[in-house]
């Protein structure tokens, strides 16, 4: 699990140790979760565009990676026990190239994490030097391409789906909340169940089930009234996606704009089931009480300057 984390913006910066729950206000913080997903989720695929100077640094304990771009070259460094390896693309040429411990082409420095593999003749020793940099970076993917869900900045679940889109993950604003719930009731009930149970400790009930022909509807009820998920409270809409992505048992939950919709009812019940999950929280908030809301032991409040 990924321990500490620095985003840097030109020439700003901010580090955050993360706690159980990690609140974030200031300015930039929407980047700082950008950046942060981005990267994380994308182990092993391309880096990212995002256009200007920025770099991120992640660890956990003696695993780091670090990568620092800007529109004329991009480096990573990959750290493990203290065994290094640093990569570089320039995009003009295209070059890319392991730099450290030793220099030579590679196939791809344009990928986060890159694998050693390369097309020229290398002497034995070489290949010695490469098979051992290769187990240092599969390592280090390992460690720190922890599974991640973003959400947010707005949540806006759809009452209706295709039927045939039973689906694994969430999109970040929970469009396709009927699809997953739908995969959860058929293939993980106990996981379905326990979003129910939560749902009904805020007031709310939760069916999912074929609408009409073709079709996947949620409804949502309380004693008195019945209606379709689009026509929930916002409150209730976001707890139900919050729930239902924790059920998905992300390392990160990263939230954009967390407190859009909360109310102390829905903070508590938050609460309760993030104290039962191993997944840590990142929540962009404006207003920093919301972070007394949450009765969880270990969180921070951080505030960030991008």
């Amino acid at each position: 699990m990924i321990e500490y984390v620095e985003v840097g913006v030109g020439s700003r910066k901010v580090s955050v140790r993360l706690a159980e729950a990690t609140f974030l206000v200031g300015t930039g913080k929407s980047l700082f979760l950008e950046i942060l997903h981005k990267v994380v989720s994308g182990v092993g695929k391309k880096l990212p565009r995002l256009g200007g100077d920025w770099g991120l640094y992640i660890q956990s304990g003696d695993v780091s990676y670090s990568v620092a771009a800007s529109r004329r070259r991009i480096r990573q460094s990959i750290s493990v026990k203290g065994e290094e390896a640093v990569f570089e693309y320039i995009p003009a040429k295209p070059a890319h190239r392991l730099i450290k411990p030793i220099d030579m082409a590679i196939a791809s420095a344009d990928v986060i994490m890159p694998e050693v593999k390369t097309e020229e003749h290398v002497s034995v020793v070489a290949e010695e030097d490469i098979e051992r940099l290769n187990r240092l970076v599969e390592v280090a993917r390992k460690r720190l391409g922890v599974k991640t869900q973003m959400l947010g900045p707005y949540i806006s679940p759809r009452s209706l789906i295709d039927a045939n889109a039973r689906l694994t993950s969430l999109d970040r604003h929970g469009r396709n909340l009927a699809g997953v719930l739908s995969y959860l009731s058929l293939r993980k009930p106990t996981s379905y169940d326990a979003v129910k149970t939560a749902f009904r400790k805020i007031g709310f009930s939760v069916a999912v089930g074929l609408a009409k022909p073709g079709k996947i509807g949620v409804v949502v009820s309380t004693r008195d009234l019945k209606m379709p998920l689009s026509k929930a409270p916002c409150s209730a809409k976001s707890f139900l996606v919050i729930a239902t992505a924790l059920e998905l048992k992300p390392d990160l939950l990263l939230v954009d704009n967390f407190d859009y919709c909360l109310t102390r009812k829905t903070a508590e019940a938050l609460a309760a089931l993030l104290r039962q999950k191993p997944t840590k929280l990142i929540a962009e908030i404006h207003n920093e009480e919301v972070a007394e809301w949450l009765d969880i032991p270990n969180k921070s409040v951080v505030e960030v300057k991008l």
